[in-house]
């Protein structure tokens, strides 16, 4: 099965370079860059016949490409907004930047808002990481009651460095973003093939090979998953044999870059 699934992976690579059946390799379109999260993720979209829709929902931010006239084929590239939000190094450098100029109780109101998502742990050393943050902003609360300014400092730093040793990695959260059936609104409709570890785009990815069963007809569903710096993205195709060219271009136009221009999904 992973030879079979190697083999459909370089031949979209074939597809994608040289066209099916003789007919033009699909040109894509400028490469645009996302800022959804606080990684970028840069692309080239595909060709104008799939007309574009923003999406923000069930967690997710991104852009959804949908082929016209083609009964519910699309490409799909989202960040994970949500999972992303977890992290707390900004907000807590933002409060550390600011402390000086709050009143008391907007500072504790801030530091209330700096605390760290406890509930559903993507891994033990989300919890640990956590927990220290938790317990920094515990002893910031009392010297900020005890009127002790320096000691505030100290421990909105002690935060701000147990938030930045922990970057999450693509095995802790894949269990909380790949695909299960048993979590969709119409299990039945979801055929689970073949799935795998490779590299895209540079970096570690988990590729799935699956099927949607529509009333019209079955679709395949291709999933690729990274995570890149703490931010999970995931590249989606839903459609034909006859699209996965197209599909193959774009991820292989996808890079994450340090920096980039914002442009907004819609």
């Amino acid at each position: 099965m992973r030879s079979r699934w190697l083999s459909v992976w370089a031949s979209l690579a074939v597809l994608a370079a040289a066209g099916c059946s003789g007919s033009p390799a699909p040109k894509l379109g400028a490469p645009e860059t996302f800022r959804w999260v606080a990684q970028p993720i840069a692309f080239s979209p595909p060709p104008a016949r799939w007309y574009r829709q923003g999406d923000n929902g069930g967690g997710l931010l991104g852009v959804r490409f949908i082929l016209t006239g083609g009964g519910g084929q699309c490409i799909s590239v989202y960040a994970h907004r949500q999972l992303a939000e977890r992290d707390r190094r900004e907000d807590i450098a933002r409060l550390i930047a600011r402390r000086d100029s709050l009143p008391q109780n907007e500072m504790l109101r801030e530091l209330s808002l700096a605390r760290p998502r406890r509930e559903d742990p993507l891994s033990s050393r989300e919890s640990a990481t956590a927990q220290a943050i938790d317990d920094a902003l515990d002893r910031a609360t009392r010297d900020l009651l005890d009127n002790q300014p320096g000691f505030v400092a100290a421990d909105l730093d002690a935060a701000l460095r147990a938030a930045s040793s922990y970057t999450p990695t693509l095995a802790e959260m894949l269990p909380h973003i790949r695909l299960r059936p048993e979590t969709m609104q119409e299990p039945g409709r979801w055929r689970i093939a073949y799935e795998r570890d490779t590299t895209l785009a540079g970096q570690p990815a988990f590729a799935s090979d699956d099927t949607l069963v529509t009333p019209e007809r079955p679709l395949l569903y291709r999933e690729i998953f990274w995570v890149v710096n703490g931010c999970a993205f995931k590249a989606v195709y839903q459609g034909t044999d006859a699209n996965l060219a197209t599909f193959a271009k774009v991820v292989d136009s996808i890079h994450f870059p340090e920096g980039a221009n914002v442009v907004a999904a819609n």
